[in-house]
């Protein structure tokens, strides 16, 4: 780890992300990183006060994940051990929603902290733009809770994950949760232990950001609920970058931003009409969950033809979204625009 610090140019790093991980503001996390010789600091110096929400990171959870990302960029071929931490310092100024102070409410810390490694990615990719990934469309949680038919009680998570972004050699995967370790709840394991339906699980397509290297492709989630019995299912959501996009390194284009849609006949609810709490009482309504995509690395006007071409024929790009690439379809086969040449 002190070879991998030491080959960064020495000097002080800067940048900051927005997430939405309030109802009524947006939130900017800024952060400075200083290089010299075989030590780092990451400092949030900057961070937005605690809240009485219950997003607020405890300064150990902070500090992880700010190491985790820097051991992603540095030395991702090490397996984890104390001494990988030991060069790295992470400060958080104490009563800050980045170190907050007891007894504040930290249950859903993960909407602000899993924005540490964005910020500190942003920062560095001057300094590693061939280590850096682009953002990544957040996971997000559905707690499913209510009565079956029988009476007994159900409680149960439907955990997805948006499309990790691109990097300087790769396209984003697909569908995937980073920076959290965790993966998707399995839909037949979600069906099996609650009276809800799994209509679709599919990738939204054009969602990945445009780039040099496309950014992974966000997914849809539908659920109903599967008896009318009578009861209600109450899904609990915690929506993140559905007012916020973080655009990609190097030109790249930020993903499509996540959604959250409750519909019936002809009326729709969005995220901010649910503020987090869906109410299924019938099988005619649809709850959709729409995780956003990755972000984008390098300009898409040099995405190699093909590449555009397969993705088109995959269906993970549309014939509108062949625009962002500076391409069109002509004959059935994409080509280039006169402007984009």
């Amino acid at each position: 780890m002190r070879a991998a610090v030491r080959a960064v140019p020495d000097g002080a790093y800067g940048a900051s992300v927005e997430c939405d991980a309030l109802p009524d503001r947006i939130l900017t996390l800024p952060v400075r990183i200083e290089v010299r010789g075989d030590e780092l600091w990451v400092d949030w110096t900057g961070a937005p006060p605690q809240v009485e929400r219950g997003v607020n990171c405890t300064y150990s959870y902070t500090a992880a994940h700010s190491v985790y990302a820097l051991e992603c960029l540095l030395t991702p071929d090490v397996p984890s051990n104390a001494g990988c931490f030991r060069p790295l310092h992470v400060t958080a100024p104490e009563g800050s929603i980045l170190s907050c102070r007891y007894p504040a409410a930290v249950n859903v810390r993960t909407m602000v902290g899993w924005y540490c490694a964005p910020a500190i990615f942003r920062a560095l990719a001057p300094a590693l733009p061939d280590r850096v990934q682009g953002f990544t469309g957040m996971p997000m949680g559905a707690g499913a809770y209510g009565h079956n038919p029988d009476g007994s009680t159900f409680n149960d998570h439907l955990f997805q994950g948006g499309g990790p972004g691109a990097g300087k050699d790769h396209d984003g995967q697909s569908a995937l949760l980073f920076p959290t370790s965790a993966g998707n709840t399995p839909v037949e394991l979600f069906e099996t232990r609650t009276p809800l339906l799994v209509e679709c699980k599919e990738l939204i397509p054009d969602s990945g950001g445009a780039g040099r290297h496309r950014g992974g492709l966000g997914q849809r989630v539908r659920v109903r609920k599967l008896y009318d019995d009578g009861a209600m299912a109450l899904i609990h959501l915690h929506p993140q970058g559905v007012r916020t996009e973080v655009p990609g390194f190097f030109g790249g284009k930020a993903g499509r931003k996540a959604a959250i849609a409750l519909e019936e006949g002809d009326v729709t609810h969005g995220a901010e009409d649910l503020g987090g709490l869906a109410e299924l009482r019938n099988t005619r309504q649809r709850l959709t969950i729409e995780l956003g995509g990755g972000a984008g690395f390098g300009d898409p006007c040099q995405r190699p033809i093909e590449h555009v071409q397969r993705d088109l024929d995959d269906g993970l790009i549309t014939s509108e979204g062949l625009a962002e690439y500076g391409c069109e379809l002509h004959q059935g086969r994409v080509r280039r625009t006169l402007s984009s040449l």
